[in-house]
């Protein structure tokens, strides 16, 4: 799925939602709201990027699911094309617990940086992969996410920002 992103500050761009056969009874289908830059500190460079689960069950209701999530993302050379360019990085083992998730049932996953400095404009590519207790995987990939919004149009990402 490709989504073109309007450059602010902070956005929730789309509503992924991944029905696996074959998952527990109690899950049927997670929900993943995707956000691009986000800047957790003071300076105005981003610090990684942000998303939210939403895992529902068999009657579409959300649930507290625990499981283990890995991450991977990639630059995207070119905007209208969902070709990977390099690994920017890998998040590996982000454990998701009952305690994680909000009242509204959503789970707030934040993947920072660890040498990474996005330039403005720079777009990437990010795989999501969470794994139940059983084994069960529910997997999801956004292309064209804004790691870093362009210069000129907003000065920097507020400390906190997003979704």
């Amino acid at each position: 799925m490709s989504i073109a992103f309007p450059v602010v500050a902070c956005f929730a761009a789309a509503v992924l939602t991944c029905s696996c056969a074959g998952t527990p009874e109690d899950i049927e289908a997670v929900g993943l709201i995707v956000s691009g830059a986000v800047n957790w500190d003071d300076d105005p460079e981003p610090d990684g990027v942000q998303f939210v689960i939403r895992p529902q069950d068999v009657e579409g209701f959300m649930v507290k699911a625990e499981g283990s999530l890995n991450a991977k993302l990639w630059s995207q050379p070119d905007a209208f094309k969902e070709e990977k360019g390099k690994l920017i990085q890998e998040w590996s083992d982000i454990h998701v617990t009952k305690k994680d998730y909000t009242e509204d049932l959503i789970a707030r996953i934040r993947l920072e940086y660890n040498d990474h400095a996005p330039v403005p404009g720079e777009r990437g590519i990010l795989q999501v992969t969470l794994t139940m207790p059983d084994g069960t995987s529910f997997t999801f990939e956004e292309s064209n996410m804004s790691l870093n919004p362009r210069r000129g149009v907003r000065e920097q990402l507020p400390p906190g920002c997003c979704p």
